[in-house]
Parts: structure tokens; sequence; C-alpha cells
């Protein structure tokens, strides 16, 4: 029973190992002198509305380098949009840093990286694409058996129903001035008639 467990145990470790070489190998590996970064997505593939980010491996000369959080910062960028990243140490993987945040929209993101590594000035950026890392997918692409409609789209039919709704309100307020205006026209009429 002692030996199955210990097997498990083992089984667990290297698929657990394979796993996160085979999302690193999903990233963008740069060097930069004696300085290696590698960049991608957390947990790629991603799909949008969940939980992803910046994945930031560093090496110098091939050793990890730690404290990075106090020397580089960092930004995601999707279009004309650009939002900072607080950069944060991996517990147990000594030079591998990570930024959380839910990506909303399907398509190339970039990654700007800028600060200093071990006194050398970086300003780099790296952009998903088939060359490089995964771009965000539409959720939808991997919904089953029900397909759900798109974050951006629940959203943009929110925005048009308000539209619609602030629209109608104006209708129903001139409508019912015009009513009352009305009613106060033909009252006066009536009056004149009486009299």
């Amino acid at each position: 029973m002692i030996r199955r467990l210990g097997r498990a145990a083992v089984l667990g470790a290297m698929l657990t190992m394979v796993a996160s070489i085979g999302s690193t190998l999903a990233h963008e590996s740069r060097d930069i002198d004696d300085i290696t970064m590698i960049v991608g997505f957390a947990d790629e593939p991603v799909f949008t509305g969940q939980k992803s980010g910046l994945d930031l491996r560093v090496t110098h000369d091939g050793e990890p380098v730690e404290g990075l959080e106090e020397t580089l910062s960092a930004e995601v960028i999707f279009g004309d949009q650009t939002r900072d990243l607080e950069i944060s140490p991996r517990f147990g993987e000594p030079g591998a840093y990570r930024s959380v945040f839910f990506p909303t929209a399907a398509g190339p993101y970039t990654f700007h990286i800028f600060g200093e590594i071990d006194g050398e000035p970086i300003d780099e950026r790296f952009t998903s694409g088939a060359d490089t890392f995964s771009e965000v997918q539409d959720a939808t692409t991997g919904q089953f058996p029900v397909v759900l409609p798109a974050a951006g789209d629940t959203a943009r039919d929110a925005e048009a129903g308000a539209a619609a709704s602030g629209t109608a309100t104006i209708a129903l307020v001139v409508g019912g001035a015009g009513l009352v205006a009305g009613l106060v026209a033909l009252g006066l009429a009536l009056s004149r008639r009486r009299a």
C-alpha cells in the first residue's frame, strides 16, 4: 500500500512538471544580453472571461533572478487600452512571476515589461500571436453543449437596452406633455363654447 502511494506521488509530481513545461513552451523566449525572459499567458489556452494573466520567468546567465517585483513594472495592452499589472513572485519557483487578470476580449494582447534586471535597463514588449504565445480565444469556441452569448455581446445588448429605455422614457414624457396640452386646449375650447 505504501509503495502504491509513493508511486502515485512520483507520478503526480512528474505530471505536474510536464504540464508546467508544456505551459512554458507556449511562451515567447527572448534573450537580452545574458538575460533570458520567457513571457506568455498563465494557464494557456486562454478564453475570454476566465482567470489568466501575465506569466514571466527570468534568468541571468542561466540562474533564476529573484526580487524583480521591486525593480520591474508591467502593463497589458489590448488595442488602444492599457492596464498596469502588479508583478508578484510565484511561490516556490525562483525567477518566476505572475500577475492575474481576466481578459474580456478575444484577440492579441501585448505585455510591456520595463524597469531593471540586475542593474540592466529593460523595456520589452511581447505580443501574442502565431509565432509567440496564444491569443485570447472567445469563450464560445470551447463551450458545450450549450453555447452562451459572449460577455461582450451581453454587455452591448445591455447598453443598447439601457439606451432604448432612456429613449422610451423621453418619448413617454413628451407624449404625456402633449396629451396634457391637448386636454387643456380641449377644456379651454369647451369653456368658450359654453360662454
